[in-house]
């Protein structure tokens, strides 16, 4: 039996995972899938993915998960990134399960410095097609990340003996 993944129950916070996995073929040719699952199991996607490639090649690729993220409304950020990395993008030539979100040539650095410095902010330049519930999720997380900033500001401030205002 192969492996399946199951629908959680229970309510969607909005979260989910954001990851990078690192394909390696034989022959030199390496790939990195941006996608998400809306899951905290990134592995599970994995899984997936590997069952689909091998049910038509009959071949297992070596893979890494390079990146696994926690964040605020997935799609939006996996489409805003594949958007960005649109110019990379792998076609094999045949479909496999997320065989459209692979890319070639990326370098791992500055795409994974751009994924831990992600500015949502980014998201909402534009919100045509975006669910009220997504907006209103990065709103408040943008909020939330504000509310640290100037916590940290205010800590540093009192650590240094320096005056907050």
């Amino acid at each position: 039996m192969f492996f399946t993944r199951k629908k959680l129950e229970g309510k969607n916070d909005g979260y989910g995972r954001l990851y990078v996995i690192k394909f390696e073929f034989d022959g030199g040719l390496v790939l990195h899938k941006v996608g998400m699952c809306n899951t905290n199991r990134t592995l599970d996607r994995l899984l997936e993915i590997l069952r689909s490639f091998f049910v038509l090649k009959r071949y297992m690729p070596r893979v890494t998960i390079r990146k696994d993220k926690k964040t605020i409304a997935p799609l939006l950020v996996e489409k805003h990134m594949h958007g960005l990395l649109d110019e990379w993008n792998y076609d094999f030539g045949f479909r496999f399960d997320g065989s459209t979100e692979f890319f070639h040539s990326l370098d791992e650095e500055v795409l994974f410095d751009y994924l831990d410095n992600f500015d949502y902010r980014e998201l909402l330049r534009t919100t045509v097609g975006m669910k009220r519930e997504d907006y209103d999720a990065i709103k408040g997380e943008l909020a939330t990340l504000d509310q640290k900033k100037m916590t940290k500001k205010e800590k540093v401030a009192l650590d240094s003996n320096e005056i907050p205002f």
